[in-house]
């Protein structure tokens, strides 16, 4: 409304000055042809004057010497309140009809009076010029006259009061300006009550557009056929059809955009054509946590990786041929925990704001299990490869000596038999923990003791427990704790965790088993003080056949997959299974644990 009111007002503003200007330019006008014609009115009753005055001159014959002109001049002069002067040729005054005949040889030479010359070149002589010594201004015209008896030839000249003249030009001219002030404010009333006028619709469309412009496109005018807008109404209501249309698909593919925008599961960079992040995704967002904080920087600043921001520079570089085609690299993040193939595609539109898209495709499970399976390969072969040549250098001995002792040769039987049991207790182990992997519960389970699974595992592990002098102690109730798992499963995993504890364990140690109970479910512990596992190694020792070289070399009897077949069979029971080591406030031992449900 201040924009509106501003724009009235300076229309009016132009309005009126345009307005005055012409008034003045009329008043200007009038004035001078009035001043003129006042000028020549003046002129012409002071010739006329003149012309009285010269003619009863010449009719009375008295007037023969200088006294006798003075007596007329000033009788005549005080009947028409004029001044009238005889000048001789040479410009000596010699008779006034406002100066004494005394005075007369004090006037001054009026030989070069304007009229006075102009009077003797021509046949009437004007001027208007102020008086010194009537103190005033005058009119003056002069005509050369021959008259008789003892006067003279010269000059006879009237003047006649400007002030009057003036008077009159005056009030003329004040009565035409209050007349074109008069005009000039009935206009401006009229212009200022008619854009009052034009104010309400002028409004209404204003309102209506400004509602458009907010977002509100049902608005529509609404004028009589006829109206001085309803033309431009109709302009408008139409406009704000099409902008609802065109506002109402672009808001649908819009969403549809963001919808898939944000549901990819690959993070997005949108970069500008600066290099600039513009936008992410939801998925990018949760691969770098606080990337939104990054908007308007640089990839480099977001991800750190100098390698990402090389790439993004080149492809955004006038010298790069890529055009559409897509520059892939891999990038690590997170310290190397994260693997990306990345895909940069430049826009060939960069006028459109948007220079680049970088797409994130996370390869990080796609190279562990690449590398659980290059260390399932390597593991299996080498735990194959070691009883498989130890039956083979035996069976070669037995079968270059054609004779052997009994006890040579039983010793040789016992190593191969020892072998061959290990392999296949580590075939046996690699078809249960297919089974296991090919079903996502356990069949058979039901609700068990606890602690009666504990003891029937730490009987199958007594004998080596023994050769080590290590004890087991457990916090279990004796009245039992029940658990929802099949038995011989649960008594496979206390077994398991109880055969690793023995034999990492140092002799004369004890191996604890606790719990921890809640309505839903119980956590069981098994500690143990041997050397402990590193940190870096956890989340791998559930894996098959993987060990930690440094601390957990090969063991006699271990196949390498108790650990994995642990994990299975609890996660089947929709339980947990994790590590942690050292135990608290000690350099060393591990604790396993791992939940069951009532």
């Amino acid at each position: 409304m201040d924009n509106l009111f501003n724009s009235k007002m300076k229309l009016l503003g132009f309005f009126w000055s345009f307005l005055l200007a012409v008034l003045l330019l009329v008043c200007w006008f009038y004035y001078r042809n009035l001043k003129q014609e006042i000028s020549a009115e003046a002129h012409k009753n002071a010739i006329q004057n003149l012309e009285l005055i010269h003619g009863m001159l010449q009719r009375d014959a008295d007037i023969n010497d200088q006294q006798a002109l003075q007596r007329y001049l000033r009788r005549i002069g005080s009947r028409m309140s004029f001044r009238i002067t005889y000048v001789a040729r040479g410009g000596m005054v010699i008779a006034d009809s406002q100066v004494p005949l005394s005075s007369l040889a004090s006037l001054d030479n009026h030989a070069v009076r304007p009229e006075i010359v102009a009077a003797q070149e021509q046949e009437v002589g004007l001027s208007t010029r102020y008086s010194r010594t009537s103190q005033q201004e005058l009119i003056y015209v002069a005509k050369a006259i021959q008259p008789s008896g003892g006067i003279p030839p010269g000059v006879l000249r009237l003047a006649v009061p400007w002030s009057d003249f003036r008077a009159r030009f005056d009030r003329y001219s004040r009565t035409f300006v209050w007349v074109m002030l008069l005009a000039f404010a009935i206009i401006a009333l009229l212009s200022y009550l008619l854009t009052r006028q034009l104010d309400k619709p002028v409004n209404t469309m204003i309102a209506a557009m400004n509602a458009i412009g907010e977002g509100n496109y049902g608005q529509r005018l609404h004028f009589q056929p006829g109206h001085e807008f309803y033309s431009l109404a109709g302009s408008i209501n139409a406009m704000a059809d099409m902008i609802s249309r065109q506002i109402h698909t672009i808001t649908g593919q819009k969403q549809q955009l963001e919808a898939v925008f944000h549901g990819m599961k690959e993070g997005v960079m949108v970069l500008d054509a600066q290099g600039k992040l513009s936008g992410v995704n939801r998925a990018m967002a949760e691969i770098i946590p606080n990337v939104s904080q990054s908007i308007g920087r640089r990839p480099l600043e977001a991800t750190m990786s100098l390698e990402l921001q090389r790439a993004c520079d080149y492809v955004l570089s006038p010298s790069s041929d890529l055009d559409s085609y897509p520059y892939m690299l891999q990038i690590t993040l997170h310290a190397g925990e994260n693997i990306y193939d990345v895909n940069i595609v430049r826009l060939q539109d960069p006028q459109g704001g948007i220079g680049a898209i970088v797409v994130f495709h996370d390869i990080s499970e796609l190279k562990r299990l690449e590398k659980v399976r290059q260390d399932f390969v390597a593991n299996v072969s080498h735990e194959l490869r070691t009883p498989l040549t130890s039956i083979k250098g035996y069976a070669e001995t037995l079968l270059a000596e054609h004779e052997q002792g009994p006890q040579p040769l039983a010793s040789f039987l016992s190593v191969i038999l020892k072998n061959t049991n290990h392999m296949v207790k580590m075939v046996d182990d690699l078809l249960q923990l297919a089974r296991l992997e090919a079903r996502s519960h356990l069949e058979g389970a039901a609700a068990v003791n606890a602690a009666e699974a504990l003891a029937a595992a730490w009987k199958a592990c007594e004998p080596l427990a023994q050769s080590k002098q290590v004890r087991l102690t457990h916090s279990l109730p004796a009245e039992g704790l029940q658990v929802t798992v099949d038995f011989d499963q649960l008594v496979q995993v206390f077994r398991n965790l109880l055969e690793n504890a023995v034999r990492y364990s140092p002799t004369g140690e004890i191996i604890e088993v606790g719990y921890t109970d809640d309505p839903k479910k119980v956590t069981f512990s098994v500690r143990d003080d041997g050397p402990g596992i590193p940190g870096q190694h956890q989340h791998r020792v559930f894996e098959r056949f993987y060990r930690v070289e440094k601390h957990r070399g090969a063991q006699p009897g271990s196949t390498g997959l108790g650990l994995s077949i642990c994990r299975h069979i609890i996660q089947n029971n929709g339980g947990r299974i994790w590590v942690k080591s050292p135990v608290d406030f000690q350099e060393n031992g591990t604790i396993f644990y791992f939940t069951l449900f009532h």
